[in-house]
């Protein structure tokens, strides 16, 4: 049987010949073994080319991550018919989508691991050795991030998988994985590059590396682990990206999305994003961002969409009065018809019919726009999250400081269109005379309004303990005010139970890995 899973030496026998400014845009052109590769900077740099490749594939940011695998009280699975689906947490262990994304993550790690084995005999100049070393380092780390936050106890390789006939990996434990994880990514932290060395943020760099590692720490904060002595480490790397690299807020929210669809780097804002650059005109490279979700329609001028996000009331009605966000965000028009691309607004009542719509294809780069891939980059990591990491960590150290404030009110000031920095309070500021408790509540909900559809809600639900409880309340909130036509979108929420903090182990990898057990409730 052709063993695939975490036993798969993809980099074994396929290694790509050549690198290129953006790694998404790189093929493989000859085939050779890891014994003869690995020579000079040029094949580390294709290899390297292979561990980020993970980032756009379907089972991660090229689809899953960011949709089927992020369903939370923000938005619901626009599929009426389908009953059984991750999105809807009713689904069996041989789900196909569980299974790619947990063989892609861990054929990143191994591609990791293949490089990092063999980077020492390459005759390359130290520092770009050094850089290479430490954003594979950093890659590894982070797939073992994404492991971690969604199956908990996973196997722990920090070696290449030689042949095929290893398939018995046991789980470490996720404090053992996030130890890793940590060690791995401080590490990187030295070895990078700084943001202002690359015209483009598609690689990672300093800042990239401190600001996950103010999200790993705030993970290891919150729950299961709940290790509060990581409140201050998140703070710490935080204010790494805030003090010590040239990052700002863009003025206008929308343009940070409009750019994304249109191939401008806004290295100031935007920290790291996963690339999808159509090469060539061919759909190769293509991702699902504005395909999958955005604003349903099959007119190609606008850009196809099948609409398959659509919000909850919960989240639209959380936006105040003024706030530019929101009708970004979700949105506030739809087309007179499928194939048309007049826009007709929606009317007050008409919430559940609204699409995420944070990227639309209408300011998609290509001038060609496919029927079901893209061009859209997809963020990773944005300043105004650095901010908001920022505060809630303050907070929960030194309670709501002026620091923890102003970090949150830049955030909130652009959401308003007002200048950011203005000396004086305005209405977009937050009130002050916040306690702990009360600051930590702002925080969190100044996360859901400004970092919506970005892949991060269900993490911080978890994170924070109260995603089963959540899901629950939208559920109801939709069957009772929804009406027949999308009380569907229910379903998520109703099937939640405490086990849905975790995904199932996919049913394949037992069947191969001898010592591997199922989750929990599954």
């Amino acid at each position: 049987m052709k063993r695939t899973l975490i036993t798969i030496i993809t980099c074994a026998g396929v290694l790509c010949s050549t690198a290129c400014k953006k790694f998404l845009d790189t093929t493989p052109t000859d085939f050779v073994s890891p014994a003869n590769y690995y020579q000079n900077e040029e094949q580390v740099n294709a290899a390297l080319t292979g561990v980020y490749d993970a980032l756009g594939k379907s089972g991660t940011y090229g689809r899953y991550l960011w949709f089927e695998m992020d369903i939370a009280d923000d938005s619901f699975y626009s599929l009426p018919s389908s009953v059984q689906d991750v999105a809807l947490y009713n689904y069996s262990p041989a789900d196909a989508k569980l299974l790619s994304t947990w063989t892609t993550l861990y054929q990143g790690i191994n591609q990791a691991n293949m490089l990092l084995d063999n980077i020492d005999k390459a005759n390359m100049g130290q520092v770009a050795k050094d850089n290479a070393r430490g954003q594979a380092l950093f890659l590894r780390a982070y797939y073992y991030f994404i492991l971690a936050n969604n199956w908990g106890d996973v196997p722990l390789r920090l070696t290449a998988t030689a042949t095929v006939s290893e398939t018995d990996f046991p789980k470490s434990s996720y404090r053992a994985v996030y130890a890793q994880v940590v060690s791995d990514m401080e590490k990187a932290a030295d070895m990078v590059s700084v943001n202002t060395a690359y015209s483009y943020n598609s690689r990672v760099t300093k800042s990239v590396v401190w600001g996950m590692l103010a999200r790993v720490n705030l993970k290891m904060a919150g729950a299961p682990m709940r290790d509060a002595s990581r409140f201050a480490e998140a703070r710490k790397w935080a204010n790494k990206v805030m003090t010590d690299a040239p990052h700002s807020l863009n003025p206008d929210y929308k343009q940070v999305f409009k750019n994304m669809c249109a191939h401008i780097y806004d290295l100031k804002e935007s920290i790291w994003e996963v690339e999808f650059n159509l090469k060539n005109g061919t759909q190769d490279e293509g991702g699902s961002v504005g395909v999958i979700n955005g604003i349903g329609t099959t007119n190609p001028t606008v850009g196809y969409s099948y609409g398959a996000k659509r919000t909850t009331a919960r989240y639209y009605n959380s936006f105040a009065l003024g706030d530019l966000r929101r009708d970004w965000s979700i949105s506030p028009y739809s087309y007179t018809s499928s194939t048309s691309s007049v826009q007709v607004p929606f009317t007050a009542a008409q919430i559940y019919n609204r699409f995420d719509a944070k990227w639309r294809r209408e300011f998609e780069g290509n001038s060609t726009k496919f029927t079901n891939t893209s061009a859209i980059n997809f963020p990773l990591l944005r300043y105004a999250d650095v901010l908001l990491m920022f505060a809630e960590a303050e907070n929960e150290v030194n309670g709501p400081t002026a620091a923890a404030y102003n970090a949150v009110n830049l955030v909130r000031e652009r959401a308003y269109g007002v200048p950011l920095g203005l000396a004086t309070a305005t209405q977009a500021d937050l009130a002050t005379g916040f306690d702990k408790a009360a600051f930590r509540e702002a925080v969190r909900r100044e996360r859901s309004l400004e970092l919506g559809y970005e892949g991060l809600r269900r993490f911080d639900l978890i994170r924070w303990s109260v995603f089963v409880p959540t899901m629950k309340a939208v559920a109801n909130e939709i069957t009772t005010g929804a009406g027949s036509t999308y009380s569907y979108g229910a379903r998520s929420g109703q099937n939640v139970t405490d086990r849905d903090t975790l995904f199932a182990i996919p049913a394949r990898e037992l069947s191969v890995n001898p010592s591997m057990t199922q989750n929990k409730g599954f």
